[in-house]
């Protein structure tokens, strides 16, 4: 125990085990705590694992409001598949915080970036649209990713883009991440209300997807500043150049919303779902962009469906931190709505069935229209057997026996009297 507290004090992570599952076999950076590659020794997989400082849970609102984000974070992820995807959270018996996430391969946006110039325009849309749609799946849950960047981005083989770092939406603003996680993220991809100290608010999250298009199509970000504190200015005060003047291919309606995205005002910028409908409608074309708006209310559905059953795989901070009675208590309100279900349809369909029989009396009738049976009084044809009265030809020479009637010439015999 006295080594796993050293080790995540400061020093190397490789060979721990964390909660008697997680094996640590690599370290992959640092940031907000430390992302390592472990193996997950009751699947056998590869995953990666976030431990988090330990400030984290320090605090009187701290690990409830872990444990209660932990929950929205693991059911929201599977809801989209441009999300990485959460697997569980924990606590390590020396108390410290750590998240379970899938193992995402794939290059860096940052990285393609870096090697200049712009991207393909499909290319980019592409990319776009994965990541606006994941940003707007954590919005429709009430999520703020908070960490908006190249960097956050996974490129995968198959040409689609993944958003990291998953795991921390909705927890940057804590006592225990917000320095953190200020530290790590580019001022350029800071909205100015958030360099200027306020909290995170969806917002946020489209200013900096805006900057994150904006640098995918043109090559270049739309501001360049050094610190946290030159953000204020020169965002506040200057307007970034047109995309068009630095790329002119790119849609006049695209470079209009993302103009409107990077706006100082959190409430002049427009909502996710807005924006991508701009960017549906150029990259598809028009007639399919009401696609999107279905896919958008079916995507919300689902989010909202897998939190009510996400609770399955939120893993327990401590035994004593725990609130079963909050777990049991759904299970209660879920049970006693299931028999109303099987008990309306029993007494409609009794109802229903006497109403056809009726109906189906008039058929009935029919039966008597049988009276065709007649027909078979076509009988009539059975004095056609008389017809076969040809047989009495034979009856034609019996009379002609009779005309041997001439038999009576013996009747000569009075002249015998006459001796």
């Amino acid at each position: 125990m006295a080594r796993e507290t050293e080790a995540i004090a400061g020093g190397s992570l490789i060979g721990l085990r964390l909660k008697g599952r997680y094996r640590i076999v690599g370290e992959i950076g640092a940031g907000v705590g430390r992302v390592c590659q472990a193996e997950d020794d009751a699947t056998g997989h590869r995953i990666a694992v976030r431990v988090l400082p330990k400030a984290l849970i320090g605090t009187s609102n701290g690990t409830p409001t872990l444990q209660r984000m932990s929950r929205s974070v693991i059911a929201v992820s599977a809801a989209h598949s441009g999300l990485a995807s959460v697997l569980a959270f924990g606590e390590s018996e020396q108390g410290w915080p750590f998240a379970v996430m899938e193992l995402v391969e794939g290059r860096r946006l940052s990285d393609v970036l870096a090697e200049g110039g712009q991207l393909d325009a499909a290319v980019a849309m592409r990319w776009a649209l994965d990541l606006g749609g994941a940003v707007e799946t954590l919005h429709n849950m009430g999520l703020v990713h908070g960490a908006v960047r190249p960097r956050n981005v996974a490129v995968l083989a198959d040409g689609s883009a993944k958003l990291l770092d998953v795991e921390l939406a909705g927890l940057r603003d804590l006592p225990g991440l917000a320095s953190a996680s200020g530290r790590e993220t580019p001022p350029e991809y800071l909205a100015p209300e958030h360099a200027r100290g306020a909290s995170l608010t969806e917002k946020a999250d489209i200013y900096a997807f805006a900057v994150v298009l904006y640098e995918m199509l043109t090559g270049a970000r739309p501001f360049r500043a050094a610190s946290r504190e030159a953000v204020r200015d020169p965002q506040a005060t200057q307007t970034p150049t047109p995309m068009r003047s630095r790329r002119r291919t790119v849609p006049a309606s695209v470079d209009a919303v993302v103009a409107m995205a990077l706006a100082t005002e959190p409430d002049e910028r427009p909502h996710m779902q807005e924006l991508l409908n701009r960017l549906w409608s150029e990259a598809n074309g028009p007639a399919r962009s009401r696609r999107r708006r279905v896919a958008i209310i079916a995507s919300a559905s689902l989010a909202a469906s897998v939190v009510g059953l996400g609770t399955w795989a939120f893993v327990a901070w401590r035994a004593s931190t725990l609130a079963p009675t909050h777990q049991v208590a759904r299970p209660k309100l879920v049970i006693p709505a299931a028999p109303p279900v099987q008990v309306v349809p029993a007494p409609v369909r009794p109802t229903e069935f006497p109403r056809p029989a009726p109906v189906a009396a008039p058929p009935a009738p029919a039966p008597a229209a049988e009276s065709p049976r007649p027909a078979p009084v076509a009988a009539p044809p059975e004095p056609a057997r008389p017809a076969e009265s040809p047989r009495p030809t034979p009856v034609g020479p019996a009379p002609a026996r009779p005309v041997e009637s001439p038999r009576p010439a013996p009747v000569a015999a009075p002249p015998a009297p006459a001796r």
